[in-house]
């Protein structure tokens, strides 16, 4: 019969036959330690009460799995040391010089051993062995902090727990990244070439807004380009678009160039950068979609198996042209946002998108869009008679005729180049668009034919005015004149003429002398008048 009472504060899990899960194996150490602590010290309590006897001592030898004699060995040691706690053993432990010298070799177990084994033997001191090296640092470093040392931290917070975002709404964060496509494809020009996808997703759907490949890099035009397919809802863009509350990017130079930040704060969105790719996870889960789900079914797959060292079972295949590439990429956006079904949400991203009532906010139209994405080389460029020359194409001015040799300057939409838009290189007015010259539609040139006529017409017309006022202007000098008849005299006007009776013509000058309007001060001498040199000269001497 146990006499007393033995309560310890700690739970044991027991199966359903009533044993300790576990007992026996090495997987059991850390939670027996766990329980030794409690379990001593109400042993000692009731050892101080004179309560305690061998069948408390089972009881605890029970609950934690070992046999009596161990539990007996605890007490006795507690009670010569003090502590109920397990001792620490010893053994080698990771200390500040170890980290440096693992430090120092950026992580290799290896070579930070041999350098221990250096020291120690300079020394005259036992060294550590690798295993007992391995150990240690497996007990006392976390691999994320191994892997730091090893690559730096941003492999080391790879290792990180990190926070799941709260769900947001619709169209409240876009992000958007640079992917290049794993896989090779030919161009117009017959030259094999990689390609870069430049994308938006709507983080609270899951929806790809919008897209745009780029042959050879990626720049500030492809995220324009991708920006406007985003943002407009016509088609053939949409259902999805609108205006984003926040857009969330990485550090790459083309997201925070100025004229893309410029863009953004034309259409009131700001941009925040983050600091690594996971902390905009939602789009780095789709740069790993499509090379799972589109890239790896291509031909020319860069990341196919190898066959040698040197060869891939892809690199026969022919490679895809570019327009197929992006029709392909097309499909797969589409497939992507209407039957793929993200775990996250539960439905697809059109479902998604549509289930959600958040109001979007009203995006501008194609025109001002356009206005606010526009990109110029500040080049000077002439109209010829081919009309402009850009990027090697000849574009058709809209508004060209007569303008042959006018200096201008050139702004286009990114990746939108079978048109421009034509400034003028002095004063920055703008003169209209200009479209391909090999592309232009009847309707156009329809119009540049009738503007033609138009222009003809007017300078006609101005022209034939200035004749008419020219032969106006010198009609008296170009017609004879009638000649003028000779004034005549009365016969009373005949005979004072001759008698001399005529009154005589008034004299051109006054007889009396000039008076000016204000009076002429005493002190004043008249010109003419005599003046007193003597009288002067007495008074001066």
């Amino acid at each position: 019969m146990v006499t007393g009472s033995l309560v310890v504060s700690v739970s044991v899990p027991v199966t359903a036959d009533g044993d300790v899960p576990g007992a026996g194996d090495d997987g059991l150490g850390r939670h027996r330690d766990e329980l030794r602590p409690a379990a001593v010290r109400e042993l000692l309590r009731l050892r101080g009460a004179g309560e305690l006897t061998t069948a408390h001592v089972r009881l605890v030898a029970d609950a934690v799995g070992v046999h009596k004699r161990t539990v007996w060995d605890w007490l006795a040691q507690a009670e010569r040391t003090g502590s109920v706690e397990k001792p620490e053993r010893r053994r080698f432990t990771i200390t500040d010089e170890v980290i440096e010298v693992l430090a120092d070799y950026q992580g290799n177990v290896k070579r930070a051993h041999e350098h221990l084994v250096r020291v120690a033997k300079k020394a005259g001191q036992k060294p550590v062995g690798l295993t007992t090296l391995h150990d240690a640092i497996a007990r006392d470093l976390d691999p994320g902090f191994m892997a730091g040392l090893r690559e730096g931290i941003p492999a080391a917070r790879g290792f990180d727990p990190c926070f799941q975002r709260p769900q947001v709404a619709r169209n409240e964060v876009w992000e958007g990244d640079h992917k290049q496509a794993e896989t090779v494809v030919m161009m117009p020009d017959k030259k094999p070439s990689r390609v870069w996808v430049t994308w938006f997703e709507d983080r609270g759907t899951g929806y790809v807004m919008g897209w745009a490949v780029t042959a050879g890099s990626a720049h500030r035009g492809s995220v324009l380009a991708a920006v406007r397919a985003s943002v407009l809802r016509e088609g053939p863009y949409g259902p999805a678009g609108g205006l984003p509350h926040l857009v969330r990017v990485d550090g790459g130079a083309d997201f925070l160039s100025k004229t893309v930040r410029r863009a953004f704060g034309l259409l009131g969105v700001p941009v925040h950068r983050v600091r690594s790719a996971r902390h905009k996870g939602g789009i780095e889960r789709l740069n790993l979609t499509s090379m799972t789900r589109f890239f790896a079914d291509l031909p020319r797959y860069t990341k196919a198996p190898r066959l040698d060292h040197r060869r891939r079972i892809s690199d026969q295949d022919l490679p895809l042209t570019f327009e197929a590439f992006v029709r392909l990429l097309g499909e797969w956006v589409h497939t992507y946002n209407t039957e793929h079904v993200i775990e996250r949400t539960g439905m697809t991203p059109l479902q998604a998108w549509q289930a959600d009532p958040t109001e979007i906010r009203p995006e501008p139209s194609a025109s001002e869009l356009r206005a606010y994405m526009l990109e110029s080389d500040h080049r000077v460029r002439k109209i010829t008679s081919h009309g402009v020359e850009f990027a090697g194409r000849a574009y058709m001015p809209e508004k060209g005729v007569g303008r042959i040799g006018l200096e201008v300057r050139v702004r286009w939409m990114p990746h939108h180049t079978h048109e421009i838009d034509l400034y003028s290189f002095r004063g920055n007015r703008y003169l209209g668009r200009a479209f391909l010259s090999n592309e232009a539609s009847e309707e156009l040139r329809a119009k540049v034919l009738l503007e033609r006529d138009e222009h003809s017409r007017e300078l006609r017309q101005a022209l034939e005015r200035a004749a008419e006022r020219k032969r106006e202007r010198h009609l008296p000098s170009t017609q004879p004149e009638l000649p003028v008849r000779a004034l005549r005299m009365t016969e009373r006007e005949a005979r004072a003429e001759l008698d001399g009776t005529k009154a005589p013509a008034a004299p051109r000058r006054r007889t009396q002398p000039y008076r000016p309007l204000t009076p002429v001060p005493a002190a004043w001498k008249r010109p003419g008048q005599d003046l007193d040199y003597t009288a002067s000269r007495e008074d001066a001497s």
